[in-house]
């Protein structure tokens, strides 16, 4: 059996103040894997328009990797943080499958303006049916059809239980099959 200090897993961390950026790159310098969800921004000064990227949560970063690595890397970024879930009268780091995780990068890789991301509170929705993409961009991905308030179509979400969803719209009932 592989001890579950030695095998390599998503977690998901805070870096406090809007660092989570800063984090990545200390994390690549150190050869481990990290994600930061990112959004194109289009900004308009003047007669220039200007489109760069940034994150889509302010200190939301995924890490990948052993977990004694990480908390040693840890130890030197004072500002990184696990997102923690009760478990048995503890705080335990939150792991997210890797299935799971892959899933949401192509997500997050593939939307457009008109994808919504939830976070927080918000990743709280009434479970819908469970759903797989059959083609497109999202083929193969799972998640549910769920109705967000204030909006008048059902999408389709890909969430990290309690910590992120992305909702994406315009998928029509043939790209869809039930699990």
């Amino acid at each position: 059996m592989i001890s579950c200090e030695t095998e390599v897993r998503w977690f998901a961390m805070r870096a406090t103040y809007g660092r989570n950026l800063m984090a990545q790159r200390l994390l690549e310098t150190h050869k481990i894997e990290s994600f930061v969800p990112m959004r194109k921004r289009t900004v308009k000064s003047g007669h220039r328009i200007k489109t760069d990227l940034i994150p889509v949560v302010r200190d939301l970063i995924f890490v990948h990797g052993e977990k004694a690595e990480i908390q040693e890397i840890k130890g030197r970024i004072p500002y990184l943080h696990y997102i923690t879930t009760p478990s048995a009268g503890r705080n335990t780091p939150t792991i997210v499958p890797d299935e799971q995780m892959k899933q949401f990068i192509s997500v997050c890789n593939e939307m457009d303006d008109s994808a919504e991301i939830l976070a927080g509170e918000e990743v709280r929705f009434d479970i819908g049916e469970k759903v797989r993409i059959t083609s497109g961009a999202f083929k193969g991905c799972e998640g549910r059809l769920v109705k967000i308030e204030g909006k008048r179509s059902k999408r389709f979400v890909v969430a990290i239980e309690g910590i992120i969803a992305v909702a994406v719209s315009g998928i029509t009932a043939d790209k869809i099959e039930k699990i």
